[in-house]
């Protein structure tokens, strides 16, 4: 069971304050019909909503009962209609520029890409979403475990995933890794793998070919990159970046939240940023999801000769034998021990 989220007093003391925000809107303000929306930000106790019909944005807080919305969020909304004191203008007329509003419902989720936090249980990251691109690079150091982790995830969320390698203008890290000969094995198994380099400018269409027309998120280890390719492929968003620190090779958390930007292709697909990561829990999973996750092994799955074969030293064990033959690749099943011998909470 998720633990609940611990508050200090200061949170405590936002969170009802926003709360009485919300009520407060409601008392002084009259509330407007029903609109369609998505998230495409979350902010605490607010989220930037795009009204689907309008393709305007507005700042909208949270219903108390709505629990933990997310970007992809598809929502119903109100806005807020003012009349000033001293104007003649219709209490029905909406002032852009000072609307607010308040989100009422949450549309049920088709996907939901979720991780376990040390402290919040069970933290959803996106909503609805078709399509992860799991970024990686050879600076911060490529890691195959830390690649199946996300790999795990996206399968038991049932979403389509892409590998990408970006900052693949550093061919002498790239080598030196051996990050392309590793990555023969996932292209084998299906993946598809896209090379490219936001400083750069390669592989820019091929990405391309595959975002657009989905609702897509990238996701990756901090420092990979992502905040790059998103001024590469949306040059007016101008986001932040961090350099990799020379000393731990480390990257640096540069997004906070999740948060939607648009391809102009009439609303019909987008991209999510999300925050780096430098580990991909997965306690919240147990032995035989997270070999699930291994789409290799699924064939093998439920045909050892033990029920609850956990596919490590059992005798019997048909993904073991597999291995032994080639049929499975040696470092697939060696992080596997990894991940299930270190799957505990921290």
């Amino acid at each position: 069971m998720a633990k609940r989220d611990k508050l200090t007093k200061n949170q405590i003391r936002q969170v009802a304050k926003n709360r009485g925000k919300v009520k407060q809107l409601s008392k002084t303000a009259t509330l407007g019909e029903l609109k369609n929306g998505l998230i495409i930000g979350r902010f605490g106790n607010q989220a930037d909503v795009l009204d689907i019909d309008s393709q305007t944005t507005y700042r909208c807080f949270l219903r108390q009962h709505l629990g933990a919305p997310v970007s992809g969020d598809r929502v119903s909304f109100r806005l807020q209609i003012i009349q000033d004191q001293d104007s003649e203008e219709s209490a029905e007329t909406i002032h852009t520029s000072k609307t607010k509003g308040v989100i009422e419902t949450i549309e049920e989720r088709e996907t939901l890409l979720e991780r376990p936090s040390r402290h919040k249980g069970l933290k959803p990251i996106v909503a609805n979403v078709n399509m992860i691109f799991v970024v990686v690079a050879p600076l911060p150091d490529f890691s195959s475990v830390l690649l199946d982790r996300y790999l795990i995830a996206t399968k038991n969320a049932n979403i389509e995933t892409v590998i990408v390698i970006n900052k693949c203008d550093l061919e002498d890290e790239i080598r030196e890794q051996q990050i392309e000969e590793i990555l023969k094995t996932y292209s084998k198994i299906g993946y598809p793998i896209i090379k490219i380099s936001a400083v750069a400018n390669l592989g820019k269409n091929e990405l391309l070919k595959h975002a657009k027309g989905k609702s897509s998120i990238l996701v990756g280890q901090s420092g990979v990159g992502k905040s790059s390719i998103i001024n590469w492929l949306f040059p007016n968003e101008d986001l932040a970046v961090q350099s990799i620190s020379t000393n731990s090779r480390l990257g640096q958390h540069t997004t906070t939240a999740s948060r939607i930007y648009q391809f102009e292709d009439n609303n019909k697909s987008y991209l999510v940023d999300s925050p780096g990561i430098r580990e991909y829990g997965l306690w919240h999973l147990n032995v035989e999801q997270i070999a699930l996750g291994y789409v290799e092994f699924r064939v093998y799955i439920g045909t050892c000769k033990f029920r609850d074969c956990q596919h490590k030293n059992e005798p019997g064990c048909e993904i073991i034998h597999a291995v032994k033959e080639k049929l499975i690749a040696q470092e697939r099943w060696d992080n596997y021990i990894k991940i299930i011998n270190n799957n505990e909470e921290p």
